[in-house]
């Protein structure tokens, strides 16, 4: 029978796809642009304070800080304990932590930009205060940097918030969201003698909105400026949140990155340029109009051509460049278009992560919806790299943030906020990570015990299925696996794998040669390269004496990698009998319905809600050329929705759908994947009609077939690439595209496999389960 074509424009685009290369503290080929070595994510020894931090400069082994806080107090120490007075600022040896006692400059508000003077000797600093001390000064000081007194020769001021200082030569650049500096009308942008503090001929202006950053070019020639300003030097193009002006007449210059970069006005900002010699490194934010990037960037400086950008969502607040990886700040949720973890339910949140200093991959098609997310598809990108401490939200600015700056050496990483807390020890607003020869490189894997037991099948007389998630590691994606059986201190499996803290997937192994109706008990231990190690509970199971007949015997026997009956009695996992991945129930989908098969199994009734789907809770990688997917389902007159499918997220709706089967409004069996055309075949009658049916599709490179009852009754012929992007199996509900979001009526025996079933095999399934 022909092939019926429905064409549907279905959501494409180039995803990022996580290789098997490692990039963490112990990274396989460290040499690789792609895979740096990363600090680990052991907190070291670090001073508190009882505020917030929102600038950091490393001066040789000194660490200057500022913001807002009163007090600081050793690491270890609960707050309003062993507190001595830092009002603003404090310095500390990045080596070893320890508080300078010698630094100590009062200040009546918060301090936002700090650099260094051209001796090295004293310091620039800028912010809200009005006051060093007892002494009047207005937003901008220059101050001992030993011990912190005020330098009275430095006359400068300004009218408003400082946030940002940069020097070059015996001039010193700032910029924030003043309107006069030193008795001069200067828009936000300002240049004062480095000695005198007076006022240069420097006057570019900045309007619209505030400077937040300033970047100084290795030369020394341009000066690059960001924020949430509209237009730079009377212009917006270029010159839209994102500019670079001469540093000695002060117009614009070519600075090709901010036609890509347009984060600008009341809703998004550029908020913070990093300067190498290198490139220039910069963050920014959006919420709404406005804006198009939350995540960061890197551009040359012959004339600000872009390098690379990351985009993933969530505001972005500052990095730092070390030795090959830029650490960022900020609150990111979402790093799908580089490679990185999806949207969850409620968001998860990732205040501190690493991307390697070099483009390495393409930025895939954004299909992210909310907050004016732009697309970057097609831009070079950096490699997310495996490394992930947990710094707990503050509450001192109201904003719910961790980190608002990060600062480093070619040794040490030092993040800067309002957190409380580090991989869940108290931890305030300061925080050193080092070098894995400088660490103690105790973080490991993080669950254990009864969070990490395997679940195990006995498929067939003698064989045990053991399958488990893998574990996670803040800093080390490679982690080895021991399995035990009856508590032999010898495994009877080890293998390793790669996972990370959002990516956890199925590893899973067979037992053979075991004694039919004897009971075993199996247990995983994980390790990391440092020797950390965590063990799991015991599982016991009882091994089968006979192997699967009927339709489930036919199914595994024609080589199914997964294989869902739902005809699960209770609990929210239906178990996987071909592979290691199993289906979990959200909500309340209705077990125990009538099933398909005349061997009696049981099916799983879903009503057309968000809270009647299934999914797999970890991912895959389909990197096949050949598949088949095959289902049993029972759908009533002008119902239908989707089956299953191969969906971008999981437990939310998909941004991007697959390998599709799904009954359409107009009660047809249809089947799409994703390849050039989005070619969809469909049945030629309706299947709603309160009858079981059975649905299969395969693919081949040349030839797409659907199945309907053990028939072919579409095929088509052509060239299908089959996309290769890691996702979830999904079951009940998705993202529209072929039919409604959700299906209504009962869903029974979903199966996968990683070749093409011929007709014979198709008709054998069915026969087997309706015996004709």
């Amino acid at each position: 029978m022909p092939a019926v074509l429905i064409t549907l424009a279905l959501v494409a685009g180039t995803v990022a796809v996580a290789d098997s290369a490692r990039a963490d503290s112990a990274p396989a080929d460290p040499k690789n642009a792609a895979t740096p070595t990363t600090v680990t994510a052991d907190p070291l020894p670090t001073p508190q304070i009882d505020g917030v931090v929102w600038t950091e400069l490393v001066v040789g082994n000194t660490v200057y800080v500022g913001g807002k806080f009163a007090n600081a107090r050793p690491a270890g120490a609960a707050a309003g304990t062993h507190t001595v007075k830092r009002t603003s600022m404090l310095a500390f040896d990045i080596r070893t932590g320890a508080l300078n006692t010698r630094f100590a400059p009062v200040l009546n508000g918060d301090v936002q930009a700090i650099s260094t003077a051209a001796d090295g000797k004293h310091l620039y600093i800028g912010g809200s205060f009005t006051k060093v001390g007892s002494a009047a000064k207005s937003r901008i000081a220059e101050i001992d940097a030993t011990t912190g007194a005020l330098t009275p020769a430095f006359k400068a001021s300004a009218n408003g918030t400082v946030k940002s200082i940069v020097r070059r030569g015996s001039t010193v650049y700032f910029g924030g969201s003043f309107t006069w500096s030193t008795g001069k009308t200067r828009q936000q942008l300002a240049a004062v003698n480095g000695t005198t503090g007076g006022l240069s001929t420097w006057t570019p202006s900045a309007t619209g909105g505030v400077v937040n950053a300033l970047a100084l070019s290795p030369d020394g020639k341009k000066v690059v400026v960001g924020g949430a300003f509209t237009t730079l030097d009377k212009s917006a193009n270029p010159g839209y949140g994102l500019g670079a002006v001469d540093s000695a007449s002060g117009k614009n210059l070519p600075w090709h990155v901010n036609s890509v970069v347009r984060n600008g006005g009341k809703n998004s900002a550029i908020t913070s340029l990093t300067s190498t010699s290198t490139g220039l490194y910069g963050t920014g934010y959006t919420f709404g109009d406005g804006g198009n990037l939350e995540g960061a960037f890197r551009a040359d400086w012959t004339a600000g051509d872009l390098t690379w950008v990351e985009d993933c969502h969530g505001d972005t607040y500052g990095s730092a460049v070390v030795g090959g990886v830029v650490y960022i700040a900020g609150h990111a949720h979402y790093c799908g278009n580089v490679g990185g973890f999806r949207e969850t339910s409620p968001e998860s949140h990732h205040r501190a992560i690493a991307f390697s200093a070099t483009a390495t991959q393409k930025v895939a098609t954004n299909t992210a919806s909310g907050h004016a997310y732009a697309n970057f598809g097609g831009r070079p990108a950096p490699s997310l790299l495996d490394w992930y401490p947990d710094l707990t939200p503050g509450t001192f600015t109201g904003k719910g943030q961790a980190a608002w700056t990060v600062a480093g050496t070619s040794q040490y990483v030092v993040y800067g906020g309002e957190f409380t807390a580090v991989n869940g020890k108290a931890q305030q607003g300061l925080v050193r990570f080092a070098t894995p020869s400088l660490a103690p490189n105790r973080v490991g894997p993080v669950s254990s015990g009864a969070a990490f037991v395997p679940q195990l099948t006995s498929p067939a007389s003698g064989v045990v299925r053991v399958g488990w998630t893998s574990n996670a590691d803040p800093d080390n994606k490679a982690l080895r696996y021991d399995v035990y059986r009856d508590g032999d201190p010898t495994p009877v499996y080890t293998t390793t794998r790669n996972s990370s803290v959002w990516f956890r997937p199925q590893i899973g192994f067979t037992d053979a040669g075991l004694v039919p109706g004897h009971s075993y008990a199996y247990r995983v231990r994980a390790t990391d390269p440092f020797g950390n190690t965590v063990l799991g509970d015991n599982v016991s199971i009882t091994v089968a004496s006979a192997g699967p007949t009927g339709y489930a015997a036919v199914v595994t026997g024609q080589g199914a990698s997964n294989f869902w009956r739902f005809g699960q009695s209770k609990g929210s996992a239906v178990q996987d009998l071909a592979g290691y991945t199993p289906q979990i129930l959200t909500g309340y989908p209705t077990a125990g319905a009538a099933g398909s098969s005349v061997d009696g199994s049981t099916a799983t009734q879903f009503s057309a809600s968000a809270t009647t789907t299934a999914a797999t809770a970890t991912p895959s990688w389909p990197s096949v050329s050949t598949m088949s997917v095959g289902a049993w389902f029972r759908a009533a007159p002008g119902h239908g929705g989707t089956v299953v499918d191969f969906g971008s997220n999981s437990p939310l709706l998909s941004d991007t759908v697959d390998r599709s089967l799904a009954v359409t409004a107009n009660g047809l069996l249809a089947f799409g994947i994703r390849s050039a055309g989005s070619p969809v075949l469909s049945s030629p009658r309706s299947v709603a009609d309160s009858r079981w049916h059975f649905a299969t599709a395969t693919v081949t490179p040349t030839t797409m077939t659907l199945y309907l009852d053990g028939r072919a009754v579409a095929r088509r012929s052509g060239s299908f690439a089959l996309s290769r992007t890691w996702g979830y199996w999904r079951v009940g509900g998705d993202t529209p595209w072929l039919g409604a979001h959700y299906f209504t009526g009962t869903i029974d025996d979903v199966s996968v496999y990683p070749a093409a079933l011929t007709d014979a095999q198709v008709a054998a399934q069915y026969r087997a389960a309706t015996g004709t």
